[in-house]
């Protein structure tokens, strides 16, 4: 009997945490166009690319040329994810997910790329 009763204190443990990972998971807020909009830094090992995240039509503008370098097509725009930020090529689709990493911070990476790191700046 200690044995079973046992078994129903873990499993019933097992089930609050994952209900608890599945609450925290979907609470997560998809931040707006404002609040990430502003001048940021693409930085890839000692590179770094100046960027501009426009709330406007979410498009991207600064120094695409140079992140088109390491990303292997050019970023045009970028959208909010609650857990990131995607940049977005001229046809809409994803190049990279950047995942927050801290506020002001996203990181990915890409086949090609170990690390990109995007940061806001001041």
């Amino acid at each position: 009997m200690a044995r079973f009763s046992h078994l129903i204190a873990c499993a019933s443990q097992v089930v609050f945490m994952s209900a608890g990972a599945h609450a925290m998971a979907s609470s997560q807020v998809l931040p707006s166009t404002a609040e990430l909009a502003g001048h940021w830094q693409l930085h890839q090992q000692n590179r770094v690319c100046a960027l501009d995240l426009l709330e406007q039509a979410n498009a991207l503008a600064g120094d695409v040329a140079c992140a088109e370098k390491w990303l292997g097509d050019k970023p045009r725009s970028w959208l909010p994810t609650p857990d990131g930020i995607w940049l977005m090529n001229a046809e809409g689709t994803g190049i990279i997910h950047l995942n927050r990493e801290k506020e002001g911070e996203y990181k990915g990476q890409t086949s090609s790329i170990p690390e990109v790191v995007l940061q806001r700046t001041p």
